[in-house]
């Protein structure tokens, strides 16, 4: 058995027989050719990776994943010089990183679709799975109201406000004073600091603030008294979740959570949404 460790391992001959190989098989479509995506990732995930990587597989495609710390990124590689080569090799890039001014200079200079699994501004895979999970319950209606408890003001919020709004499905928001949504996202929020509010679904995630704020928003952990005063039929959750702080054991283990339901949607839409990027004609 002849390995390849160094040139030396080949002669001059070896080498011209690989190169003229390599020229036959350039442009003729010799092996099957399984498309493939490459998921970019430098924040923490276990649902969007996990999610993503059988939402591939199920579609006949092969997920390589890039953890951010052991690419050349790590090492000073711009952003636009990685996604102009990953997207010779791939078809499609899924990208979760921190800052989403990252994430626009990659699909600049990407040949292929950009999926954002999440940056400091938006989850805009959250939402789309979370649309679906209203919709599958007949709640994505103009007219409908959500009430989403806790820091107004990240991605999942921004995303989730986005899409609410193309179907007139009615955003509310409820959390301690001095907390307001992101107002690129909801220019004229209707913010309540309690539960002074009827809504037909409440929408709970963890709270995502520096440990000295911690402290206000311990009274904003959804239960299902709560949800009862609320008025709402379905409690929603992107997790992971915090049990005894952001949402109560029994709320999130009851008939009345869909945080579950959502968890398995992500695959369903993920699915979705790629073959669409794919098929997409422009």
């Amino acid at each position: 058995m002849k390995n390849f460790l160094s040139m030396n391992d080949l002669k001059k001959e070896e080498i011209e027989k690989i190169l003229k190989v390599a020229e036959e098989l350039k442009d003729a479509d010799t092996f099957p050719k399984p498309k493939s995506a490459a998921l970019l990732f430098d924040r923490p995930s276990t649902r969007t990776r996990v999610s993503f990587e059988v939402s591939l597989r199920q579609l006949g495609m092969h997920p390589i994943y890039l953890d951010y710390v052991f690419s050349q990124l790590a090492r000073g590689e711009k952003i636009e010089d990685t996604g102009k080569v990953l997207s010779g090799y791939v078809s499609l890039i899924i990208a979760r990183l921190h800052k989403n001014e990252m994430l626009q200079r990659l699909a600049s200079n990407s040949s292929v679709s950009v999926i954002n699994a999440a940056t400091d501004k938006e989850h805009p895979c959250q939402a789309l799975g979370d649309l679906y999970t209203l919709k599958m319950h007949g709640l994505l209606e103009k007219g409908i109201s959500i009430a989403y408890v806790g820091n107004p003001r990240n991605n999942v919020a921004n995303s989730l406000i986005a899409g609410c709004e193309k179907f007139g499905v009615k955003m509310v928001f409820i959390a301690p004073k001095g907390y307001h949504p992101d107002p690129e996202y909801a220019k004229n929020a209707e913010v309540h600091n309690g539960f002074d509010v009827k809504a037909d679904v409440v929408y709970s995630n963890i709270f995502d603030v520096p440990e000295d704020e911690l402290k206000s928003f311990l009274p904003f952990q959804m239960d299902l008294e709560k949800l009862a005063k609320l008025g709402a039929k379905f409690h929603m959750h992107p997790l992971p979740a915090f049990r005894g702080v952001d949402v109560s054991d029994e709320l999130l283990d009851s008939d009345k959570t869909l945080a579950w339901e959502q968890a398995q949607n992500k695959i369903t839409v993920q699915k979705a949404l790629m073959q669409y990027l794919m098929d997409y004609k422009g």
